[in-house]
């Protein structure tokens, strides 16, 4: 009886440090097999070429130019699988560009970038969450030139703000704010919210919207605050699965906007109008049209602030061309050449209300180091 009771004693003293044990070793499991800790770096590296030639004579709102940019940014971090489902990236950077003819290495340091990048993925699709300073290429909407031109997204290509992005077999959506102005004497505060929708209907009809809200506040020297905002549903009807083509679409869409200068006299002004897009792509090689129709979507355009200061391209992103009608020819190939680098060549004419308005002729290479080092990349994080 007496030693029946030592063995149940010894046993009931020992379950707490087997308990113990257990814990610490399902700690250690945890940290090694799920908590993984990995360094992160990356190295994204673009030549744009974009030489623009517009005759003024024929109402032309683009200035002849030429973009010449090198641009490279490369960064470090670090990453953190925390579970199966939930992993975290944190990089920080610096983007390098140099203009080329300029014969200095002035202002070679452009913008830093610093980001926190984290993946949940769920049983019904992928979530993602960017904070930070990052790259505009983070956006994977499809956003007209009504509301970035091309020369826009060329210059201003890191985000400040947030970026929220959901993933599913059929759908995807995007949030995204950039901050692009603190309140000043002279600086006017300011920032845009831009979002962008695609549900997959069918194989061959996907329906969606892209929309844009700019807050244009004000400064010391101009305390006026302008409202800027765009929205465009839009459907799109693409045969490539049924011909064996990689594209032959048709997308329309209806732009409605809303813009107001509280300082002036005068209700909001609400420019809309039509926008149809027709694309055939083969062997890389694409001929894209698209038409706009309607009114002007840049009303304040050239009007003056309290300060003198003309409403330009502080206000609006998109192609000054969509003022009326505007119809925009592009050739363009573009080969498949590895999952890491990308090259684009592309002609562009320009047709307005007044004819024959300009071309351009482009070239871009872009290599990106990321994209090489993780080949089997998981759904959802961006290239």
């Amino acid at each position: 009886m007496r030693k029946a009771f030592c063995i149940l004693l010894l046993a009931a003293l020992a379950l707490p440090v087997a308990a113990q044990r257990t814990r610490g070793r399902a700690l250690l499991e945890d940290l090694s097999g799920r908590n993984r800790f990995a360094w992160e770096y990356d190295a994204d590296f673009r030549y744009i070429f974009d030489n623009r030639e517009f005759a003024a004579s024929q109402d032309a709102l683009i200035p002849s130019g030429t973009l010449n940019v090198l641009v490279l940014a490369p960064t470090v971090g670090f990453s953190v699988q925390q579970t199966r489902r939930v992993h975290h990236r944190i990089a920080v950077g610096l983007e390098l560009a140099h203009d080329m003819g300029s014969q200095t290495w002035a202002g070679l340091a452009r913008e830093p970038l610093a980001y926190y990048d984290a993946h949940v993925y769920a049983r019904k699709g992928v979530f993602e969450g960017l904070a930070g300073i990052f790259p505009r290429r983070f956006l994977e909407g499809e956003y007209t030139e009504a509301f970035f031109s091309g020369g826009h997204r060329d210059t201003d290509r890191n985000l400040e703000g947030l970026l929220l992005k959901w993933r599913s077999q059929r759908f995807y959506t995007e949030l995204g704010c950039d901050w692009m102005g603190r309140y000043g004497y002279d600086r006017r505060e300011r920032f845009q919210v831009v979002g962008f929708g695609r549900w997959a209907a069918t194989d061959w009809l996907s329906l969606g919207w892209t929309g844009s809200f700019y807050h244009f506040a004000c400064s010391e020297l101009a305390p006026n605050v302008v409202d800027n905002h765009l929205l465009e549903p839009w459907l799109k009807v693409d045969l490539a699965r049924r011909t064996g083509w990689q594209e032959l679409s048709l997308r329309a869409g209806a732009l409605v906007g809303y813009q107001r200068d509280r300082g002036r006299r005068g209700g909001p002004q609400t420019p809309y109008g039509g926008d149809v897009i027709l694309t055939a792509r083969r062997w890389g090689v694409a001929l894209q049209n698209e038409t706009y129709f309607g009114g002007n979507l840049l009303p304040l355009r050239g009007l003056t602030d309290p300060s003198g200061h003309a409403y330009s391209t502080d206000l609006y992103f998109c192609s000054p061309c969509y003022n009326g009608f505007y119809d925009r020819l592009e050739l363009a190939w573009t080969p498949s050449l590895t999952r890491y680098l990308s090259m684009r060549i592309a002609v562009r004419a320009h047709f307005g209300r007044s004819g024959y308005l300009g071309c351009q002729q482009q070239f871009s290479l872009r290599f990106n180091l990321d994209a090489l080092r993780h080949r089997d990349i998981v759904a959802g994080r961006c290239l």
